[in-house]
């Protein structure tokens, strides 16, 4: 807060679902709660805060509400509370025959934009429609703008917002795929997708940050985005699903950069391995002083405990854990004359205490397998992944991809091992490290 400490938003739960406000002075100790229940109490229940705005004289909360007006309609709400988190006026936003999502509140010096989702998913089953949805209200939440995504295409999924140097927005959401699942029903599946409004909130470019297959999953998600600060254009974050049902869904962290003019430059994509068929979710991404990026999100674990664990990623203006991963052009020759398939293989760091870091790239599609060994060619380690192709990436044209592997290591005793890259049960490339 500008005077010091801090404050927090979420939800509650006991016999009753409210919205809540923490404030904590600087050492952390907490100066007061407020809580706020769906003012349609007891007809309906459902309240979540999705963001908290700090003024100067108070705070604003963009709630997610259900309404009793309509058919399972959800609404957004808007509270405006004083420094002492008292209640000073309540507004609601929507449309009894849609549903309308809030993503986040963006501040500007005339009013507050509100960047949400309006669809029909609280009354179809199939013909679906999805807009994004951003609108400007003034101090006193009255709507200054409105400003809708084109009817007949379907985005949705995420409506996240960001302001622009230039007067404009970058909007973080998803192009939809409707999936037939029987003669009454459908379902919505998403590729990853941004695009820049200019300051007359006209669409300047969009680009899908997706792999090569059809939209598979309604897992698909940017979450956080942030314009990079020399000007070269801007980052985006979030997860992105590899592989098909049939054989198997690998949730990868992923971390795109795009230019100023909308065109995709690189994406990364990030695996933590302590087990197969992990889940990998980037929640918010940050600039670092350096011209890097921090990203934080979580790893989930479908078989082994602990099953969820928080995740913290440095990487550099690159996207690179491994250094030098950017001067990799597309693929390079492996070593080994005999095999047909093209590949990079860099481990970092060597020696190395606790993570190894794997950076692979080769052709996308299929699983490839690994496996670490000691000096005695003893196994202590197998593990595997798979490639997106990446067909929107400048200059790659889809051919292969890459992917980092954090190989956690610390249980090894000291000493030297080797990974192995196997293409068919057959060792294809070998790389020496040190464990300390």
């Amino acid at each position: 807060m500008p005077e010091g400490g801090f404050a927090a938003a979420g939800y509650t739960v006991d016999s009753l679902m409210r919205a809540l406000l923490i404030v904590y002075d600087e050492d952390g100790d907490t100066v007061f709660t407020a809580q706020f229940p769906n003012p349609y109490y007891p007809d309906e229940g459902f309240i979540f805060t999705r963001d908290i705005e700090i003024l100067e004289n108070g705070y604003l909360l963009l709630n997610w509400i259900g309404s009793p007006e309509g058919i399972n309609n959800d609404e957004i709400q808007i509270l405006r509370l004083n420094k002492e988190g008292e209640l000073l006026w309540e507004e609601e936003y929507g449309i009894t025959s849609k549903d309308d999502t809030p993503h986040n509140i963006i501040a500007t010096p005339s009013g507050y934009i509100i960047v949400s989702i309006r669809d029909n998913t609280n009354v179809a089953r199939q013909n679906y429609e999805a807009r994004n949805h951003i609108f400007k209200i003034n101090e006193d939440g009255d709507v200054l703008w409105e400003y809708f995504s084109p009817t007949g295409e379907l985005r949705g999924k995420e409506g996240r917002g960001i302001a622009t140097t230039d007067g404009g927005l970058l909007v973080i959401t998803g192009q939809g795929v409707e999936v037939y699942i029987n003669p009454e029903t459908g379902q919505m599946r998403w590729h990853n997708y941004v695009f820049k409004l200019d300051s007359s909130r006209q669409e300047e470019w969009s680009v899908l940050v997706r792999d090569s297959f059809q939209a598979i999953s309604y897992n698909n998600q940017l979450t956080s985005g942030i314009e990079v600060q020399d000007g070269s254009g801007y980052a985006v974050a979030g997860n992105l699903i590899e592989g098909t049902p049939e054989d198997g869904l690998y949730f990868d962290g992923v971390l795109a950069k795009i230019s100023s003019d909308g065109v995709l430059l690189w994406k990364r994509y990030y695996q933590h391995i302590p087990s197969q068929n992990t889940r990998h979710y980037i929640n918010d991404l940050a600039q670092a002083p350096d011209g890097g990026f921090i990203m934080v999100g979580e790893v989930r674990d479908t078989i082994n405990a602990p099953r969820q664990q928080g995740w913290l990623l440095k990487v550099d203006e690159y996207g690179c854990l491994v250094p030098g991963c950017e001067l990799v052009s597309g693929v390079k020759s492996s070593d080994d004359s005999k095999s047909s398939d093209d590949f990079t293989l860099l481990l970092y760091p060597n020696p190395v205490s606790e993570e190894l870091q794997v950076y692979f790239s080769g052709p996308a599609g299929g699983e490839h397998h690994f496996r670490i060994l000691d000096a005695q060619g003893r196994e202590w380690r197998r593990f595997s992944t798979r490639l997106p192709a990446s067909p929107d990436v400048a200059g790659h044209a889809g051919r292969s991809s890459e992917v980092t592997l954090l190989v956690e290591v610390d249980e090894l005793p000291a000493g030297v091992y080797y990974l192995q890259y196997l293409r068919e049960g057959k060792v294809v490339a070998m790389e020496g490290f040190v464990k300390r």
